[in-house]
């Protein structure tokens, strides 16, 4: 039968004593909760909220202080509790998926009180009932001694067993805690249950008769974290507990209501206690000012309200899927788990307690984790956790995996079950996610503009190619490439050492050439992304592919062991890529160089991407000299004559930035033609890359002064470019000092300079089908392209489809866009 809607969760609001004190409750911490991390700011907050909502009390005796919601699973089977110990776990266990730092604040709160009550009842009463004749402290013994009870089953139950019952803490986490009636069993080594455990054990212990401990616990070494934050929100707790006692103002925090106020309202007694208080004790406390006996009230009353009018609403899930659906549903203020930090028990638990910390899987987590922590808790860090699973899902199975958390969760747990019979499969999917998490880091995006490495491979690997191909690429924004380069990496880095590291490291760089080149045609010749990433998510898939290329992704999406494994081959995937991009059925349409020319001239390039407008600009001047036939434009010159298509030249900004010849607004001295459309001033025909700082000389400047410009910029030497300013009657908006200063033999800068007449539209798309055929023939190898570059070739228009609903999708509160910059 179907699941009904009311079965999938049930949500009740219960004051902090009916949810603590429950008997047989034992509330569980699965291992992939953080550790506990509220600040002084939250707890203060916690108090005065308490404070304030006792205050409103006073007044309407339906005010509650409500906490938020509480979101856990009754696990009825204890599967999620580990260790265990079966027959010795709590009758009824809930998982707490969201809400742990709250309760451990309020139980921290509760200790306290506890703790501070037992002190000031010492000093009053020396472990004895009162003469019964005198009936007002005879009733504060009562009301004292109830509340002490009550505050005690809030956090800890002592259970039946034969011999002394064993203490419970009501809060324990797993690996770190197990619940047990035997001595030999029990384990409290966590924060919260420690603390709870070790204070209860005082409790326990210290006779009737004598002056009760007072608990001032400390943090313990090798401790796990978090100890310290608890330890310290429990001293701010006690220290601003002694103060309100004590009738002492906090800036921080409102007062307690004066006792007077409790001893005349009724309503209030009846809201606090559940019940009147004896006329005596009002008569008596109506009187009191200062002393043990008005400190000593003022604490139960304090207490009072945090255990029947402090509000949580419990939500209890069927099972874990559905609890984290129903928090990131609920959830306004607290940080959801990301996917990696519910993933990383379910590994544990693989590989057994005993024996994560000495496995291959700990060392692979641990460097995920390592990359992960650069980021800080919050919307950075589920961010960055999205994206690498992203990636993580197109290089394992070759699948597009949703950025929604429930998506991710259930993603890596599924596809990690599929291995956790094997040792060597668990550890081939965690190894492969941990180079996943390396190239992100170190490779595609290091951490404070560190430079690009590539961990677990020689210095040597990072050649200056690789260099600007990663640099392009990631100023793309283009972090589907990521996915393909992840399993050229991972191949390599577990390369035996020798020839074969040798021979993957050299299919990287082919690999990364042909994504590169392949990426650059097929954005040049159309307006969007023309959902290119739907082409490279079906190479990672193996799915439609045109040269026979199984595929790239580590794993079959479906496992079948009919199937032969896949194959990390970087001349498979330069035939591949170049298929699709030529295939003029399909949607890369671009099948010869007439058609390549066609489109990539007619674009805006400078609007569309501007990445891709220099990165063409680059690879076109790279090794140029000026065309001795044709003044203002260059042709290809010998090696090392103008470098520039270098990862040095890409970030060469100073130098080499885009740059509109004919001036983007419509200026006079300049033909009309290239007004009469707003795209043609964005043509490539119409940039060219001149140094940033002449910006101020050139901008709008007419032709006959900026093709002074462009000579001098381009000079081979200072003094070659002082003369050709001097020697024209133009004044610059700088120096000419400044001018020369930024001077460079720089063939494509030059050759404009040489320029006889007016420009015009036309000698524009003449120099874009120049500059395209240079960068044509510098890429085209990365790729294998062998386009037919005869004349009668028909120019075929590249389908030029908008982003998709996929892209869109993808897209959706992404860091790392694919859109066209």
């Amino acid at each position: 039968m179907p699941t009904q809607a009311k079965e999938i969760f049930e949500a009740q609001s219960k004051s902090v004593s009916e949810l603590l004190s429950d008997n047989g409750l034992g509330l569980y911490l699965p291992p992939y909760q953080r550790p506990y991390g509220w600040g002084k700011d939250k707890v203060e907050k916690l108090l005065d909220d308490t404070l304030h909502g006792l205050k409103n009390l006073g007044r309407a005796p339906d005010s509650f202080t409500f906490l938020g919601t509480v979101i856990t699973i009754h696990d009825v089977n204890h599967v999620t509790v580990n260790p265990i110990v079966k027959s010795e776990v709590p009758s009824k266990v809930l998982t707490v998926i969201d809400g742990q730092q709250r309760l451990s604040s309020l139980l921290i709160l509760l200790v306290g009180l506890h703790n501070l009550i037992r002190q000031r009842a010492w000093k009053i009463f020396k472990g004895e009932a009162p003469d019964p004749n005198d009936s007002a402290r005879s009733r504060l013994f009562l009301e004292t001694s109830d509340i002490l009870q009550h505050l005690g089953a809030a956090f800890y139950e002592r259970k039946n067993s034969y011999g002394t019952p064993p203490i419970y803490p009501r809060l324990i986490r797993a690996f770190d805690d197990q619940w047990a009636r035997d001595e030999k069993l029990k384990k409290y080594e966590s924060p919260i249950a420690n603390l709870i455990y070790q204070y209860a054990f005082l409790v326990e212990s210290d006779p009737a008769n004598s002056h009760p401990t007072d608990f001032r616990p400390a943090p313990r070494q090798n401790a796990g974290d978090g100890e310290g934050d608890l330890i310290k929100r429990y001293n701010e707790i006690r220290t601003a507990l002694n103060k309100l006692a004590q009738r002492k103002s906090i800036e921080e925090l409102e007062d307690l209501p004066p006792l007077v106020t409790l001893a005349t309202n009724i309503e209030f007694q009846r809201a606090l206690f559940n019940h009147e208080l004896a006329s005596e004790l009002c008569t008596w406390l109506g009187e009191l000012e200062d002393g043990p006996e008005a400190e000593l009230m003022r604490l139960v009353m304090f207490a009072a309200y945090a255990l029947n009018r402090i509000a949580l609403t419990v939500v209890q899930g069927k099972n874990e899927d559905y609890a984290f659906t129903i928090f990131e549903s609920l959830n306004t203020t607290g940080e959801p788990l990301t996917a990696f930090e519910t993933f990383l028990p379910r590994v544990v638990m693989a590989e057994k307690i005993e024996d994560y910390q000495d496995s291959d899987a700990y060392d692979y987590m641990k460097a995920v984790q390592g990359y992960l922590d650069r980021f800080a808790v919050g919307d950075k860090l589920q961010s960055a956790t999205r994206d690498l699973l992203v990636s993580f899902a197109l290089a394992e199975t070759g699948e597009k995996l949703s950025k929604r958390l429930p998506d991710q969760r259930v993603y890596m747990r599924d596809t990690f079950e599929r291995h956790k019979d094997s040792v060597d499969d668990r550890s081939a999917y965690l190894r492969h996610l941990s180079d996943t998490a390396a190239f992100i880091g170190n490779t595609w995006e290091p951490a404070n503009n560190a430079p690009r490495t590539l961990p677990g491979l020689e210095a040597s690997a990072m050649t200056d190619t690789v260099k600007l191909c990663l640099a392009f690429l990631n100023s793309l924004k283009h972090t589907i490439a990521i996915a393909p380069l992840v399993r050229f990496y991972s191949e390599a880095v577990h390369a035996d050492e020798g020839e074969e590291r040798e021979k993957r490291i050299a299919d990287f760089e082919k690999a990364i050439k042909a994504i590169t080149a392949f990426t650059v045609f097929w954005r040049a010749t159309r307006r969007g992304t023309g959902n290119i990433d739907s082409q490279y998510r079906a190479v990672m898939a193996g799915a439609d592919s045109l040269t026979g290329m199984g595929p790239l992704a580590r794993q079959w999406a479906e496992p079948d062991a009919a199937k032969a494994d896949p194959v990390v081959d970087a001349e498979a995937l330069k035939k591949e890529l170049a298929a699709r991009l030529s295939d003029p059925k399909g949607k890369g349409g671009v099948p010869n160089l007439a058609s390549f020319l066609a489109d990539a001239s007619a674009l805006p390039l400078y609007t569309i991407s501007r990445p891709v407008a220099r990165f063409l600009l680059l690879a076109a001047y790279h090794d140029t000299i000026e065309d001795p036939d044709n003044p203002g434009l260059i042709i290809q010159g010998k090696a090392g004559v103008a470098s520039c298509f270098t990862a040095d030249g890409w970030e060469d900004e100073t130098h080499l930035t885009i740059e509109h010849i004919a001036p983007q607004s419509a200026t006079s001295g300049w033909d009309e033609d290239f007004y009469s459309d707003k795209e043609t001033v964005h043509k490539l025909g119409n940039l060219v890359l001149a140094p940033a700082a002449a910006n101020a000389s050139l901008s709008s400047r007419p032709w006959p002064e900026k093709k002074v410009l462009y000579a001098a910029l381009g000079a081979s030497t200072a003094d070659d470019a002082k003369e050709i300013l001097n020697s024209s009657d133009f004044d610059f908006a700088q120096k000419t000092e400044d001018l020369a200063a930024m001077s460079r033999y720089l063939p494509h800068l030059r050759s404009l300079g040489q320029r006889e007449g007016e420009l015009s539209p036309a000698f524009m798309d003449e120099r874009a089908d120049v500059l395209l055929r240079l960068a044509y023939n510098r890429l085209k190898g990365w790729l294998g392209l062998e386009w037919s570059d005869s004349g009668s070739d028909p120019a075929v228009k590249a389908n030029d489809a908008e982003i998709g609903n996929d892209e869109l999708e993808e897209n959706q509160g992404a860091s790392g866009l694919v859109g066209a910059p």
